[in-house]
């Protein structure tokens, strides 16, 4: 086994910190809400929906992957307004601001004839 020699633990400190406060400069800040994650099994021809209210100067950040393909939709529901939709995909991501506040939903829908495990992250933060 390699021994290290004391020089190098400062160095090496230095650069886990330095990656760490890379890594949080990555996530949105100021006023965002914690990240929402949730896994789900969907068993044949199941949806999952999640709805929540947005405002416009509010960000939604969005991302999935399932072990098997799903079709997604996110919608703004007053205006019945379809936002971004994906058919037989096992993963996507993006981020959306609304035109005008209301309420939004999030849906995944299992059309095959197998359960699917789906995990999704979402969270809002400022514009």
């Amino acid at each position: 086994m390699a021994q290290v020699s004391g020089k190098a633990k400062p160095f090496r400190f230095f650069a886990a910190g330095f990656a760490a406060s890379l890594a949080i400069q990555a996530l949105p800040q100021d006023k965002s809400e914690p990240i929402r994650v949730v896994t789900k099994t969907l068993v044949a021809q199941e949806a999952q929906k999640e709805c929540f209210s947005l405002n416009n100067k509010q960000r939604l950040f969005y991302k999935f992957r399932a072990d098997g393909p799903v079709d997604f939709k996110l919608s703004h529901l007053q205006e019945k307004e379809v936002i971004d939709v994906r058919q037989r995909t096992d993963s996507a991501a993006g981020s959306f601001v609304p035109k005008t506040s209301g309420d939004h939903c999030l849906v995944w829908t299992n059309t095959g004839k197998h359960a699917v495990t789906l995990r999704y992250e979402f969270q809002r933060g400022p514009y």
